[in-house]
C-alpha cells in the first residue's frame, strides 16, 4: 500500500515524534548531561559522513519525504532526519540505560522493520543498498557508541578532538543546508551548480573547515580563531572566483563565518571542559 506523494511526510514526523520522547527519557535519566551531549552529536556527526558516502556519492538509497519539490533536496532532507536523528537518539538512549546486547539487538531489528515499512510505503528505495546492511550497520554502531562513551569518560585526546571535530562539522554542514533551502547559498561546479553537486562539494568543504577549526580551536586562542577565519574567507573567495559558489549576499557568508567561531568555542568548553569532570 503505497502512500500518495502529499501523506509521505507523516511516518516520518510520527517517528520523530516517538524519537522525541527517547530523547527526553534519555535526558531526564542521565547523570552527565554534557557529555551525553557530546555523545549524540558526535554519532550523528559519524552518520553525517556516513550517509553523504552512501547517499550523496553512492546513491545506495533513496528516501522519499516529501517536504521539498526537489528530489535531491528532499532525499538528503529525509536522510538527516533518519541519521542524524531517529539513530543517534536510539543510540543515546541504549547507552544512557546501558542496556545489554538483546536490547540491541531488537533496536536493531526496530529499524530494519521500519525501513521495511517505509519501502512497502514508497517513502523509501534501496538501489544497490540492503536491508542486511542496515540491522548490521546499526547493531555494530550500538555498540561503538558504548565505547566511545567510555573513552569520553577516560579523557582519550583522539576520541576528544573526533567528538569536537563532528560538533563543528555538524554546525557547518547544518547552516549550509538551512542557507542553501532558502536558496541564499549553492555550491557545485560551473556553470549550473546544481543540487547533486552542492551535497557532493558542500561536505567536502566542510569536512576541510572543521578539521582545520578542530585542530586550531581545541585550546581557546584569539589566534586560532583568527586562523580559522581567514581560512573560511580564503576557501570561500577561491570558489567565488572559479564560480563554484553562489552567494545571494555578503551577510550570509558572515553569518556563517560567525556561527562556526561562536559555535566551536561552545563546543571546546562542552568537549574537553565537561570531559574533564569524573563521570558520574
Amino acid at each position: 500500500m503505497k502512500l500518495n506523494r502529499q501523506q509521505h511526510k507523516y511516518p516520518f514526523i510520527i517517528l520523530g515524534m516517538i524519537h522525541i520522547l527517547l530523547l527526553i527519557l534519555s535526558m531526564y535519566k542521565s547523570k552527565d548531561r554534557k557529555k551525553h551531549t557530546v555523545l549524540l552529536l558526535n554519532y550523528a556527526g559519524f552518520a553525517y559522513t556516513f550517509e553523504y558516502i552512501v547517499v550523496a556519492l553512492l546513491d545506495g538509497y533513496v528516501y522519499k519525504p516529501n517536504f521539498f519539490k526537489n528530489k535531491n533536496l528532499d532525499k538528503i532532507f529525509g536522510s538527516i532526519w533518519s541519521q542524524l536523528f531517529y539513530v543517534p537518539v536510539t543510540a543515546l538512549f541504549i547507552t544512557v540505560y546501558q542496556l545489554g546486547w538483546k536490547i540491541k539487538l531488537l533496536f536493531g531489528l526496530y529499524f530494519v522493520l521500519i525501513e521495511k515499512l517505509f519501502i512497502f510505503l514508497g517513502i523509501f528505495k534501496n538501489n544497490w543498498w540492503r536491508t542486511g546492511y542496515t540491522f548490521l550497520t546499526i547493531l555494530l554502531s550500538f555498540f561503538i557508541n558504548d565505547k566511545w562513551y567510555e573513552q569520553l569518560n577516560k579523557r582519550n585526546p583522539f576520541i576528544l578532538f573526533i567528538s569536537f571535530f563532528h560538533l563543528i562539522q555538524l554546525t557547518w554542514m547544518n547552516t549550509i543546508f538551512a542557507f542553501a533551502v532558502f536558496r541564499k547559498i549553492r555550491l557545485g561546479f560551473p556553470p549550473f551548480l546544481t543540487w547533486k553537486e552542492h551535497f557532493k562539494l558542500a561536505p567536502l568543504v566542510g569536512l576541510f573547515i572543521s578539521l582545520f577549526s578542530a585542530w586550531k580551536m581545541k585550546e581557546r586562542s584569539y589566534v586560532s580563531q583568527c586562523q580559522v577565519l581567514i581560512l573560511m574567507f580564503v576557501i570561500d573567495i577561491t570558489l567565488l572566483k572559479k564560480r563554484m559558489l553562489k552567494v545571494k549576499e555578503i551577510p550570509v557568508l558572515l553569518t556563517i563565518y560567525a556561527m562556526v567561531l561562536r559555535t566551536a568555542e561552545f563546543y571546546r568548553k562542552l568537549v574537553y571542559e565537561s570531559s574533564s569532570n569524573k563521570s558520574e
